[in-house]
């Protein structure tokens, strides 16, 4: 199996790619399924199918845009369902880890350890900052290039006092979840042989090559993901306990809706309220405040640490579909504002480019899963 963080090798020079023409992004969400497959035809990316399938309609009584825990058996039968209903063929797949599986850090260690006694080291080091015994987590790293461009070595050697150290960027998934995620593709026939943590499928499909720091929010079902980075890597990672589906739930209590009624609401309206629902849009507000108030407080602590201005905030998940998002946003925060569009990384026919700019946000990851092997 490849490393996880191997892809992020490409970020700095460039390696990857597959002699199949044809690959398969899989993201398995806690309330969705997203799968993309994109062909290789003379040198570009092109789409070749994608699709999306509701977990909630799973669960005995559940509901489309519901957060689910499925056992591994429910989760294969969807993920077949997704991939024969988009007529996925290829089973040359990168395999999508969650963030909230994971913990991100960057470890600074002295320049003189060789690398053969890394893997001693860096266990050692990484204990203070993981809370749950090593045993329980799988470790990958990567030691990060030096670029003097990017003011990180400056940075660095004002933290360390002036001493020579290299950047390893870590990453401790879960073990449970990696087992429960091979185990359903498995038993959904596919071969595994390529995993990677979300994050690094957003910076791939949502960034091109931006010389400034940038926010990713991503707004999803149960969490929202707030990720810095800069020339490719992530220098904070922070997780907000709220999501899209709060803010179904405060239409729901607030107009005294059924779950589903809610959901088809927020999804029609966003934070435009209808003259029936004239208390629609403030319901979403109250959520949305919650996590621009979290999403400010890691901007200020990046930016106050690290004296760097956020240039952009790219907003991603399925809850960056919310209308009137970014309008919103910008009472909220002073940098560039975007809605993420992953889609126009590949060639897609013409007729198809409203509803891709459309739903792009929500196959970011499945997207940037794809390209990982493909470009």
């Amino acid at each position: 199996m490849d490393s996880i963080l191997a892809s992020i090798k490409s970020v700095f020079s460039g390696l990857g790619g597959t002699k199949d023409n044809r690959v398969v992004g899989i993201d398995i969400g806690t309330s969705s399924i997203k799968v993309v497959e994109l062909k290789k035809e003379g040198g570009r990316v092109v789409l070749d199918t994608y699709g999306a399938l509701a977990l909630g309609q799973y669960n005995e009584g559940g509901h489309i845009g519901q957060v689910t825990n499925l056992s591994v058996e429910l989760l294969t039968k969807a993920l077949v369902d997704v991939l024969q209903e988009a007529k996925i063929t290829s089973t040359n797949i990168v395999l999508g880890i969650p963030s909230v599986s994971c913990i991100i850090f960057t470890l600074q260690l002295p320049t003189e350890i060789e690398e053969k006694d890394l893997s001693t080291v860096i266990p050692s080091e990484s204990k203070k900052f993981i809370p749950v015994p090593l045993a329980d987590v799988s470790l990958d790293w990567y030691v990060l290039p030096r670029r003097e461009d990017s003011g990180n070595e400056a940075r660095v050697l004002s933290e360390t006092g002036n001493a020579a150290t290299m950047s390893v960027l870590v990453v401790a998934t879960l073990n449970d979840t990696l087992a429960k995620y091979v185990d359903v593709a498995q038993k959904a026939g596919l071969p595994v042989d390529s995993l990677e943590i979300e994050v690094f499928s957003h910076i791939r499909s949502v960034m091109t090559r931006e010389l400034y720091p940038v926010m990713i929010v991503d707004i999803g079902a149960s969490k929202t993901k707030l990720t810095i980075v800069e020339h490719g890597i992530v220098e904070t990672f922070r997780l907000v306990n709220k999501g899209s589906q709060d803010m179904t739930l405060a239409i729901s209590r607030s107009l005294e809706l059924s779950f589903e009624q809610a959901e088809n609401l927020k999804k029609e309206n966003g934070l435009i309220s209808p003259p029936e629902y004239p208390r629609l849009a403030e319901s979403v507000k109250i959520q949305l405040s919650d996590i621009f108030q979290e999403t400010n407080a890691a901007i200020l602590g990046y930016e106050k640490r690290y004296n760097k201005n956020i240039g952009k905030i790219i907003f991603t998940g399925g809850g960056a579909m919310t209308h009137g998002l970014l309008d919103y946003a910008e009472q909220s925060f002073a940098s560039e504002l975007v809605i993420a569009d992953p889609f126009v990384k590949v060639e897609a026919p013409v007729f198809l480019s409203g509803v891709l700019k459309k739903t792009g946000p929500e196959f970011s990851i499945a997207i940037g899963l794809a390209l990982r092997k493909i470009q």
